[in-house]
């Protein structure tokens, strides 16, 4: 074979998986405050089917337990941004701020979550507080679909793969562009899946006063 004089692989699309430390305790308080807000509150309606989807509003509840998850994600987010940016050859980075957007999400067995995306952001993320059972795929998995629909594939050769999953485990943190659409399949367990996602979009940080 002739060596080629440019070989590249154009827009790849990152996704990070963060096991996130020290979350036990946040994790249980917010499973109980949750599951509680479960048989008070009606679900939001999204793209949830059967599963229960709070309000939006995780991002500006008081509690420690709640703060806790946000900083680690923006933390986590801003770290991701950075690697992106060193790897692009940035030299350096203005600072930024972040408006978070959380909502929180509960499966029991049979529950999954239709494809969409959230375009309008510029990251999401999806959080497991508790990851419930671990089952064989594809129970409960996080999906996502290549984002280039028009594709036509190689017959008897899966070159480019039209689906990515992701097992979720607790106090995972999965980090990936808003654009990117994603579904999650039906969840077969019998213990209760809590998930916490949130929507970012970030702006140049105003210069502080003189």
């Amino acid at each position: 074979m002739t060596e080629p004089s440019l070989a590249l692989s154009l827009f790849s699309t990152p996704i990070v998986v963060i096991d996130v430390p020290d979350m036990a305790d946040a994790n249980a308080e917010i499973t109980r405050q949750l599951l509680a807000e479960e048989h008070a509150v009606p679900s939001w309606q999204r793209a949830n089917v059967g599963a229960w989807h709070s309000a939006p509003d995780l991002s500006r509840r008081p509690h420690d337990c709640y703060r806790t998850v946000m900083r680690n994600i923006v933390d986590a987010v801003g770290e991701v941004v950075g690697s992106l940016a060193s790897d692009a050859g940035v030299p350096q980075l203005p600072p930024f701020r972040y408006a978070v957007t959380g909502w929180a999400m509960i499966m029991r067995n049979g529950h999954y979550v239709t494809p969409h995306d959230h375009g309008d952001s510029h990251w999401s993320v999806a959080y497991y507080v508790d990851a419930g059972d671990d089952l064989p795929a594809p129970s409960g998995r996080l999906s996502f679909l290549d984002p280039r629909r028009s594709g036509r594939t190689i017959p008897g050769v899966a070159l480019f793969p039209t689906a990515f999953d992701i097992t979720p485990r607790t106090s995972a943190l999965a980090i990936f562009p808003g654009w990117l659409q994603h579904h999650v399949h039906a969840y077969r367990g019998t213990r209760p899946r809590i998930c916490i996602s949130c929507n970012l979009t970030m702006d140049v940080a105003p210069p502080p006063p003189r």
